[in-house]
């Protein structure tokens, strides 16, 4: 092989080499190890801290902790009404047992109940310095309750809105059912039907003694004062305890 051929392969060979190593070197490339600990550590002590935040607030909340006063349990016991367990939900339920064959069930929102407690003190705070707020007070002071009497298989659902102000009930919508499982159960086939069903007319367009029938009808089935004094103050009990075990459940789940 003559030496000018011999120089060119050789060039050759090194061009390759260095263009492999090139490539190598764009395909690989380093991997560093100090970004990818400290990444870690970061992730860790955000895990840590919100650990620890979470254990803060839910002492502060267990040592500040309230349960029913000893009024409503005796309340309760009087009216033969029991407390079903909802234990992480926001709908809370009462049965009232009238009779044998005659149960009235009622249902509500205790995070609604309880939020717009919480903005109704602040607006009537506010309306000591501002009159112009009485309006928006009495639009906020009102949260629905469905009442569903149910009786031989048959039922009758009342809506109902709850005065936070006076407690005091007022209909706006009557439902009849000939199931009474349409009405009570929480099934989507069954919300869908009540969504069907017709209501009635506006409650305040009917007869003022039909109206005041309805009304004294409800008393008799205990949907009274007393009734939405209980609610009132079981959704805040029933609101508290669903953030302690909402904080518990969160803090396990970052340890």
């Amino acid at each position: 092989m003559s030496s000018r051929l011999l120089a060119q392969t050789l060039r050759t060979a090194i061009r390759s080499s260095a263009f492999k190593t090139q490539i190598t070197k764009t395909i690989i490339p380093r991997v560093s190890v100090a970004k990818f600990s400290t990444s870690l550590n970061v992730n860790n002590q955000a895990k840590t801290q919100l650990n620890e935040v979470l254990a803060q607030e839910l002492k502060y909340e267990e040592a500040d902790a309230f349960g029913l006063d000893e009024t409503f349990k005796t309340y309760l016991e009087e009216n033969k009404i029991e407390i079903i367990n909802t234990d992480g939900k926001v709908l809370a339920e009462l049965v009232k047992t009238v009779n044998e064959t005659e149960k009235v069930h009622i249902y509500f929102d205790v995070l609604r109940i309880s939020q717009t407690s919480m903005q109704l003190k602040q607006m009537q705070e506010q309306l000591e310095q501002s009159e112009y707020l009485e309006d928006e007070v009495s639009e906020l002071a009102h949260v629905d309750v469905n009442v569903v009497v149910a009786k031989d298989n048959k039922a009758t659902g009342f809506d109902v809105s709850l005065s936070l102000i006076d407690s005091s009930f007022s209909v706006t919508a009557i439902t009849n059912f000939e199931n009474a499982q349409i009405a009570l159960s929480d099934s989507p086939e069954a919300a869908a039907q009540r969504n069907l069903k017709y209501s009635g007319p506006e409650f305040s367009n009917l007869a003022e003694e039909l109206q005041e029938a309805v009304n004294q009808y409800l008393v008799s089935r205990g949907v009274d004062q007393g009734l939405a004094e209980f609610i009132l103050a079981y959704s805040g009990v029933k609101e508290n305890n669903e953030y302690l075990d909402w904080l518990e459940n969160f803090k396990k789940f970052t340890n």
